[in-house]
């Protein structure tokens, strides 16, 4: 039999919990920095491709976002 008891195991799986709830929220925070970048990326792309045309640069982005 496990030496450990109900209540030793009861806290490690707190720890664990407590430790992948700060990973998902570093995760959160790096996906919303990553976002205004990949948004910017869009506009960047938006106004090289609106030389071609309102239309095709308009088209040009929503090939990209699609």
């Amino acid at each position: 039999m496990s030496e450990r008891t109900p209540e030793a195991i009861r806290m490690e799986i707190a720890a664990e919990r407590q430790a992948l709830d700060d990973d998902l929220s570093n995760l959160q925070s790096e996906i919303r920095s990553l976002a205004v970048f990949v948004a910017a990326g869009l506009v960047v792309v938006g106004l090289v491709t609106w030389r071609r045309g309102k239309r095709q640069g308009a088209g040009a982005v929503w090939k990209l976002v699609k």
